[in-house]
């Protein structure tokens, strides 16, 4: 794990900046360009589906409208940036490490103010509801039941909270909880651009270092990881390259084939 303590200011920052050792880039660039990139992607699909519903009326499976998906892919993005603002370097609950807690610093430093009241509800119930149940979690408040809605049909709908009897219902537009995310993110790294005191960049060199380096589990020992990586190395045998799913491939293969000469035959 590197330590900011033995590197100078410009060392700091060209590796938060400038260092493209990453996967090719700057890692500043990896969080704004790969980790909200990979989201952007999604709302431009669900934006094509929902501006074009007519040509996916012939499709044999129905399509949904990233209401499920997209919450859990901005929450995994809340979830390592906020790692990175608080200087988390542990990884597993065992050894400490509390996502909701780094979360929650996170959205009270960088949210909207309404947003900055709730963090702890937002957290457990969108991100620990979706990934664990694939559904929000509900919370009951006295008489009061809190529950959470996802919508994406109408891109410009704000988001709101509605009482109705007894059921507080918090309804979020997920493209413009993407846009705070991103808002949110982009003034961190702003600020860590500025950041006089170096504070914020020794967090942030010390988490994504502790990721980069540490995060590789020795598994010779353990009989759970140990037979898995025995079989993969007996599948390769004496070759550098196989197929993982070999048959399905060949029926893949098949079936690019029959559309590709399906579309020759229409033009």
């Amino acid at each position: 794990m590197e330590d900011p303590e033995k590197m100078t200011k410009e060392e700091k920052y060209r590796y938060i900046f400038e260092d493209k050792s990453f996967e090719g880039r700057p890692r500043v660039k990896w969080i704004t360009d790969c980790l909200l990139g990979d989201i952007r992607t999604f709302l431009d699909g669900i934006e094509n589906y929902t501006d074009n519903k007519e040509r996916f009326a012939f499709k044999p499976r129905p399509r949904g409208g990233g209401n499920l998906s997209v919450p859990i892919l901005i929450c995994t993005a809340l979830e390592f940036v906020s790692r990175l603002y608080v200087g988390e370097t542990k990884f597993t609950s065992r050894e400490g490490y509390n996502a909701k807690e780094n979360a929650k610093k996170f959205i009270e430093k960088y949210f909207p103010e309404k947003y900055k009241a709730i963090p702890s509800l937002l957290w457990d119930g969108i991100r620990n509801g979706l990934v664990h149940t694939f559904s929000t979690k509900p919370f009951k408040y006295g008489n009061n039941y809190i529950r959470f809605q996802f919508y994406v049909e109408d891109r410009n709908i704000p988001s709101r909270i509605k009482k109705v009897n007894d059921t507080i219902r918090i309804c979020i537009n997920v493209f413009e909880l993407y846009r705070i995310l991103e808002n949110a993110i982009e003034n961190y790294l702003e600020e860590l651009k500025k950041d006089e005191n170096e504070a914020l960049r020794d967090k942030f060199i010390k988490a994504w270092s502790s990721i980069e380096e540490d995060f590789q589990r020795e598994i010779a020992k353990n009989s759970e990881y140990r037979d898995d990586a025995k079989a993969l190395l007996d599948y390769l045998g004496s070759s550098s390259d196989a197929l993982l799913l070999e048959d399905l491939n060949k029926v893949l293969n098949t079936d690019v084939l029959r559309i590709y000469s399906l579309m020759i035959r229409r033009s």
